[in-house]
């Protein structure tokens, strides 16, 4: 998952301190079944991209597909044409279809089971032989394609193979998927080129954002498919590395390595096994390793929640917290890493796939943490379920109650920002629950494997266990919420420094335009409610409490613009002493929109005009739309015509290197900021 995006950030004073992190996303690992405590495989992965990206967990009915229907990614335009049938199957999906459908992880009713993607990309050398293809096979529909029209894991893999060939790979991704027979891992390295292996049973492997695969045996075709022009890209690319005299194959095609992907690859190998024989800097790491340490379900889970305990590292996120500074951009700080457990996870997953458990169960369990794992719970679902808990399901891009993933991500923001307060007992609290479910999910899997049908057995036990866990959550929210008021009552000054979440973004294809200024700066037309500023000209609304507290004062410019149809403003804030200030904690943005044209998107722009963000918009009923940000500067609200929707570029929706705003103490007053944006697909 790869979503690129640097900030550069020049602070003139430090009023206020925001925390930061550059991050790379997704970690996915396997453990053979060898060695595990109870004989079962383990493998999964965390869904890494940034705060406040609600994720629904679903489950799709078998269906009947009329001839010719095509599946379509509205991401980048890729089309596939539908089989006649779709099986069943689960998802954990986001909910902007037009972003891309990222259906991520589940299982289908022949015991399939998928974790995709782990984003990577080719080195440069490699991409000018074999580039990658804008409308090609990408995360944003693998999932979709793949799950519902195979019936084992090996189809999987051939079925992606197919794919790439003949109609490209949009991206580099790293694939895993399971049957009964076991787990095939599969790196889509380049526009047509790829390999997957069938993964032994007696190693694990942990794999954060680049390639891994080191030499394998190309006539082995019972556990190798590949493509046929591997090793000949890499030569033409001057490219191609031997090791021991074997071609390698993620050194030859790898760029150098991300030092996020080398703290999370370091971490999870060593959280797994304490001894295993690598180190930090290692210059590379391989994908399998062995290890005398027999690992469980609740390692597993621990690794995805790892934090550099017991490690000379500490987070990054915590980096500022410490009074350390800011991480600057470039360098690379000797203590403060990008962990495993970060607010940038969205969802986490891990399958146990068990010998006793039949294929219509799924083969095993899928053990769900919605939210990130740090301060969420881990639920175990089988294959064979036939509806999710009404709390999975809400769909909205902003907070809402009734959510599971935005409870859970609330609990995160208060634990996170109140470590003074909470402690670990929120994690205790899950951990507790996370061991006594690993026991009684033993239990109900050997008593619902001797059924002839258990789905209507399984989906009632999952149903009463999601419920009970969401009003335990509920009671928590609400718990948190008054320790907070309360402590605020006795020290109203003091605060933990913020754990605020960067806003959902996606970045756009470049798109130039003029602007120049057609009315005055209203910042003596604001007025200042509770917990918002509001521009009196255009009735453009910022609802952040914290801006309020802060006096800061808000400016509203209208600009015309070369695109159209589309309303351009510059929106700016500065402190009571008349400094401008970029950087702010999460703030809901409210801005009223044409009556006559549909809002097709909403963008930040660069200084020259470039579009560099686009923002995940909510429609509103009354004639407005609502986004989140954490800065400020030119905003596009652009509109849908027919000539425009002609015209558009699909945007290729990626997850990987971002920047998250971590917390408010209170504000950066910054000298200036600027945006470099590298799109490819979605963290």
């Amino acid at each position: 998952m790869k979503k690129i995006l640097f900030r550069s950030l020049l602070a003139l004073s430090t009023i206020f301190l925001f925390p930061f992190q550059v991050v790379e996303a997704c970690t996915g690992f396997i453990v053979g079944k060898d060695l595990t405590a109870d004989g079962t495989t383990l493998y999964g992965r965390t869904e890494d991209l940034e705060p406040n990206h609600n994720k629904v967990f679903l489950v799709h009915p078998r269906k009947t597909n009329a001839s010719g229907a095509k599946l379509v990614d509205e991401a980048n335009g890729f089309e596939w044409t539908l089989p006649a049938e779709s099986y069943k199957y689960t998802s954990v999906s986001d909910v902007t279809p037009s972003q891309g459908i990222f259906d991520e992880v589940g299982f289908n009713e022949y015991g399939v089971s998928i974790s995709a993607t782990v984003s990577a990309k080719a080195n440069d050398a490699i991409q000018k032989v074999d580039p990658y293809v804008e409308n090609g096979l990408a995360e944003s529909i693998l999932t979709t394609v793949v799950l519902p029209h195979v019936q084992t894991a090996r189809q999987g893999v051939e079925l992606m193979a197919q794919i790439v060939r003949e109609q490209g790979a949009a991206e580099g991704n790293i694939i895993t998927i399971a049957d009964k027979t076991g787990v095939w891992y599969m790196e889509i390295l380049s526009g047509h080129q790829y390999v997957a292996i069938k993964f032994p049973d007696d190693k694990y492997a942990v794999f954060p954002n680049t390639f891994f695969l080191g030499s394998v045996d190309f006539d082995d075709t019972e556990n190798v498919i590949a493509s046929k022009g591997v090793q000949d890209v890499a030569k033409q690319a001057n490219s191609y590395k031997e090791i021991d005299g074997k071609f390698h194959i993620s050194q030859s095609y790898n760029p150098p390595m991300a030092e996020a992907d080398r703290s999370r690859a370091w971490a999870g190998i060593t959280s797994l096994d304490p001894n295993a024989a690598v180190s930090y800097n290692d210059s590379y790491f391989d994908l399998m390793h062995s290890t005398d340490r027999k690992i469980s379900v609740a390692d597993v889970m621990a690794m995805q929640r790892n934090r550099f305990e017991g490690t000379q590292f500490k987070p990054l996120d915590q980096m500022e917290l410490d009074g350390k500074g800011l991480p600057q951009r470039g360098t690379t700080d000797p203590v403060y890493k990008y962990p495993l457990g970060n607010p940038n996870v969205m969802e986490a997953h891990i399958f146990q796939l068990k010998d006793g458990v039949p294929a219509n169960m799924g083969g095993g369990t899928m053990w769900l943490a919605v939210g990130s794992p740090r301060f969420s719970p881990y639920l175990p679902y089988n294959g064979n379920i036939t509806d999710t808990y009404d709390a999975y399901k809400v769909n909205t891009t902003s907070y809402s109650p009734d959510s599971w993933y935005w409870v859970a991500s609330h609990i995160y923001d208060m634990a996170a920002k109140h470590q003074d307060l909470f402690g670990t007992s929120v994690q205790d609290k899950w951990k507790a629950l996370g061991t006594r479910f690993i026991e009684e999910q033993n239990a109900l899997d050997a008593a619902n494997a001797a059924l002839p049908d258990s789905s209507a057995k399984v989906t009632e036990e999952t149903q009463a266990r999601a419920a009970q866990v969401f009003k335990e959550m509920k009671e928590l929210e609400a718990e948190m919420e008054a320790k907070i008021k309360e402590a605020a009552k006795t020290t109203p000054s003091s605060s933990s420094k913020d754990s605020s979440s960067s806003s959902s973004s996606q970045s756009s294809s470049g798109s130039s335009s003029s602007e120049t200024s057609s009315s005055s700066d209203t910042r003596t037309e604001v007025n200042v409610e509770e917990d918002s500023l509001v521009d009196a000209a255009t009735g453009i609304r910022l609802k952040n409490a914290d801006l309020v507290k802060a006096s800061l004062q808000l400016s509203v410019k209208k600009l015309e613009s070369k695109i159209q149809p589309t309303d351009t403003y510059d929106i700016s804030l500065t402190d009571p002493n008349g400094q401008p200030v970029h950087q702010v904690s999460p703030t809901l943005v409210t801005i009223p929109v044409r009556k006559d044209l549909p809002v097709d998107a909403v963008y930040a722009l660069d200084e020259n005009g470039k579009q560099v963000e686009k923002f995940d918009v909510t429609v509103n009923q009354n004639q407005t739309i609502s986004f989140t940000t954490n800065h400020f500067s030119v905003y596009q609200v652009q509109y849908r015509n027919e000539q425009s929707v002609k015209a558009k570029k699909k945007d290729l929706p990626s997850t990987g290197e971002q920047v998250t705003i971590m917390g408010l103490a209170g504000l950066i007053i910054l000298a200036g900021v600027f945006f470099l944006l590298k799109k490819t697909k979605k963290n």
